[in-house]
């Protein structure tokens, strides 16, 4: 699909219908995400990049209507231009509830007072430092109740919640400024010079009809699509059916997962036919499925030669040990070199920002480039002063932020190129920023601020920028450009934020947050015992994880030479940075059959033969997300107390 489609003049395509249905939109991808995580048992509808919090309700409220509208009044169908723009509106609003924001920022302000102990020594350790504005009060009982439930008639006590909500909001939205100004920036980058493919924006104008040759009819009316729509949603029903033990389930559910056992030294392969990931990964490239597979073979067979020869260090870097240490080595040189790659283009980003020059068009951008670059400054700005209120030290919060913005950039390339459906971060900004620096060489309220910054420091759908640049992909398809679009999305993201937060809160309180499914007080010792740990330890960068981590720069930098000296190099360096989070590693059998019938359609009949095969999936996938809301209503209906889990993408 190419990269840039053609222009059109005329209006702009975000007409007030579009927005209005688009904000309605984001409300209920919020609500649903929401009340299906907490009440209903499905803890994963948020989790994907392109969830099916916002499938579902796009398919079955936006998309049928469309299609019956076609078809019976064309004139009050919507266009094509109206459909991204609701599908972006949606797709912004689905970073904010449960995974993607509220269930970390919900946990951090109500979790210390009420959790403290003798046993845990929080109130003696950090209550000193604990900024109290970004906490509800524990002189209160707005927590307590909060957890436990409210009696009938009590009200809520809302004025405990606003101050501190309103700290953070300010801190999110400055993040998310920042963010946007960086993809203003890199926007022309990736997509004009680099032609990233944005596989699952592909995915998306597929499923909205935007064909790729206007010659061809779209992949949503083609048999093929017809088909595996068909096919999946009798597999999802018949698997429905055996909730009542009529017939044996088809092992594609959530709970079927098996171990791959080869030696006890080695650790395990989770093996999982998840067909939501397997029909995201058809849409990716052949060359970085195939690499994706090598890497998570290569790398769990380096941590089993590592457990054989005794090789181990606590590490501070990453959480998922020396290997990962290595990935964060090589997320760093692709962010690196992608800069470096882009430097003309920068070059041009500054004439324009600093002298305007009139060669430099940014026309097709959320604005202007002279706003993308004294905003990324005013929000950077920001963020420090931000930091620096809630105790951390300037060179800690450089560092913080630093790390933060490396880790969001090179995430969102990651997904941008390799369309990875589902991907967590390889590092927590803060656990890296506190093991590089030593936490004996920070200050008690530099270690405390560090903890508080979990709310989006290890926040992988929210603000890592994968919406914000799939939605400046899709706005090229829009028709001309337009500016208010981003207002749009704004107005999207805060609608998101009030539905979900205030459900969130109106639930807890209605029958105890302690009894919702998504549990938010799980989240409070993991997220206060980090500062626990860097508190009560002096710890600091190994000489064996610089070795590891210098190793994933030049394994990195390696393949980048392999690419450009040998036409037949098969290894793509996405690999060796994406297999560090968990995620991926639970992906490894939909990566190999995704990439075991791309070579085999490639063999046979070449690219026509495997775009002729694209329908088929992208019908699996509508079929198995239609499937998924019947089972929903099942649920509910016949099964409330004990629903079953549909999908995972972890164990």
């Amino acid at each position: 699909m190419s990269s840039e489609p053609p222009r059109s003049r005329g209006p702009s395509p975000v007409t007030l219908r579009a927005g209005i249905i688009g904000l309605a939109l984001s409300a209920v991808v919020a609500f649903w995400g929401q009340f299906a995580a907490d009440h209903a048992g499905y803890n994963y509808t948020t989790y994907a990049h392109i969830p099916s919090a916002l499938l579902i309700p796009f398919l079955i409220l936006i998309l049928g209507p469309h299609v019956l509208l076609k078809r019976l009044a064309l004139g009050y169908a919507l266009t094509t231009s109206e459909l991204i723009v609701i599908f972006v509106m949606g797709l912004i609003g689905s970073m904010v509830p449960d995974w993607g924001m509220t269930r970390y920022l919900v946990s951090l302000v109500t979790g210390p007072f009420y959790h403290a102990s003798p046993e845990n020594r929080w109130a003696e350790t950090f209550f000193d430092t604990l900024p109290g504005w970004l906490v509800i009060s524990g002189k209160t009982d707005a927590v307590r109740v909060f957890y436990e439930g409210a009696a009938p008639g009590y009200r809520i006590p809302w004025m405990a919640w606003i101050s501190p909500l309103l700290w953070w909001m300010s801190c999110f939205a400055a993040l998310m400024w920042t963010g946007a100004c960086i993809v203003v920036i890199l926007r022309k980058q990736w997509v004009s010079h680099e032609r990233l493919r944005f596989p699952l924006g592909e995915v998306s104008l597929n499923l909205m009809g935007v064909g790729k040759d206007p010659n061809e009819p779209p992949m949503v009316r083609t048999t093929a699509f017809r088909i595996g729509a068909g096919l999946s949603l009798a597999v999802v029903c018949w698997n429905i059916v055996s909730y009542w033990d009529i017939v044996t389930p088809i092992p594609i559910m959530g709970p079927d997962l098996l171990y791959l056992k080869v030696h006890p030294s080695i650790p395990d392969l989770p093996i999982r036919l998840n067909v939501f990931v397997l029909c995201f990964a058809f849409f990716i490239n052949a060359e970085i499925l195939f690499s994706l597979c090598f890497f998570l073979l290569f790398t769990t067979l380096q941590r089993g030669l590592m457990n054989m020869l005794g090789i181990t260090a606590a590490t501070t870097m990453s959480p998922t040990g020396l290997v990962g240490t290595q990935s964060i080595g090589a997320l760093i040189a692709l962010v690196v070199w992608g800069l470096w790659m882009a430097r003309r283009h920068l070059a041009g980003v500054a004439r324009r920002a600093f002298r305007k020059d009139p060669s430099i068009d940014d026309s097709s951008e959320f604005f202007s480039y002279r706003v993308a670059v004294f905003g990324l400054i005013f929000g950077l700005l920001y963020l420090l002063a931000w930091l620096y209120s809630i105790g951390m030290s300037l060179p800690v919060s450089l560092v913080l932020l630093a790390v933060l913005f490396i880790v969001y950039i090179g995430m969102a390339r990651i997904v941008a190129e390799a369309g990875l459906v589902a991907m967590d971060l390889p590092v927590n900004a803060n656990n890296f920023t506190g093991g590089i620096l030593g936490a004996d060489n920070l200050s008690p309220s530099s270690i405390t601020a560090l903890g508080m910054t979990n709310a989006f420091a290890r926040n992988w759908r929210t603000f890592t920028m994968i919406g914000l640049s799939h939605a400046a992909y899709l706005q090229r398809w829009m028709g001309p450009a337009t500016r208010h679009f981003f207002l749009w999305i704004c107005l999207a993201f805060a609608v998101s934020v009030v539905t979900s937060l205030y459900y969130y809160i109106s639930a807890g309180y209605a029958v105890g947050a302690d009894n919702l499914l998504s549990k938010p007080g799980d989240l409070v010792p993991f997220f206060y015992n980090t500062i626990m740990t860097w508190n009560s330890s002096a710890s600091s960068v190994s000489e064996l994880e610089l070795i590891f981590f210098g190793n994933g720069i030049v394994l990195y930098m390696l393949m980048i030479l392999g690419r450009f000296m040998f036409l037949w190099w098969p290894l793509h360096p996405i690999g060796l940075v994406a297999v560090a989070a968990d995620t991926v590693r639970f992906m490894f059998l939909p990566f190999l059959l995704a990439w075991l019938v791309q070579v085999i359609l490639l063999r046979l009949g070449g690219g026509p033969l495997y775009r002729r095969a694209q329908p088929l999936f992208l019908g699996i996938l509508v079929g198995y997300v239609l499937g998924m809301a019947l089972s929903f209503l099942v649920d509910s209906v016949w099964f409330p107390a004990a629903p079953h889990q549909f999908e995972s993408f972890i164990n």
